[in-house]
């Protein structure tokens, strides 16, 4: 019998995220779409983007094609996770992916990010990362966000030092890519931060 502290009771009871568009300043954060797919594809290509992230090495068109029209909305509808692809507000560019994971009914949820080799050095993934955790912990009821990346890459603790993340030490071999696993950084904001 499942009763309400049963964990697969609540996944199961997790709500639909209504996909929602941001407009902050220069950016446009929006759910991904399929007119995004060849830019998300050409951005991937970047080998810093596959070194650090989980996506498949080499990255395909189908992996762009998948992301885009199958994981990404399903992240929003099972209520898991909300993908946004984030945009130049005035030419419409994609330069960078920001997305809200392993949300939680319990105010748990993970922040992962990206950034378009042209886009870097701009505080285009900082700006974003802060749009997203706002939204979550203002509309979502997000008590805890977490991030996390392997030991080494700066610039991804640069962008959760900028948006005061508090790092809270190093998980030995707590992250897999790319088939390794690998020492990672944890780092957290508060609701209450």
């Amino acid at each position: 019998m499942r009763g309400p502290t049963d964990p697969w009771a609540i996944l199961a009871s997790m709500p639909k995220l209504e996909p929602v568009e941001i407009t902050a300043g220069k950016l446009h954060l929006r759910p991904w779409i399929p007119a995004d797919i060849d830019e998300i594809h050409a951005a991937c290509q970047d080998p810093d983007i596959q070194r650090w992230t989980r996506m498949p090495t080499p990255y395909m068109q189908v992996d762009a094609t998948s992301y885009v029209t199958e994981f990404a909305p399903r992240q929003w509808e099972q209520g898991h996770g909300a993908p946004f692809a984030v945009l130049d507000a005035t030419s419409g560019s994609v330069l960078a992916s920001v997305a809200l994971m392993r949300v939680t009914d319990d105010g748990l949820a993970a922040v992962g990010y990206w950034c378009a080799p042209g886009a870097r050095g701009q505080g285009v993934v900082t700006q974003a990362v802060g749009v997203v955790g706002r939204w979550a912990f203002h509309t979502l009821g997000i008590e805890r966000l977490e991030w996390t990346s392997g030991v080494g890459n700066w610039a991804s603790r640069r962008v959760a030092e900028k948006n005061g993340f508090t790092i809270e030490g190093t998980l030995r071999r707590g992250l897999v890519l790319h088939g390794t696993r690998l020492d990672c950084w944890i780092g957290s904001l508060l609701s209450d931060d």
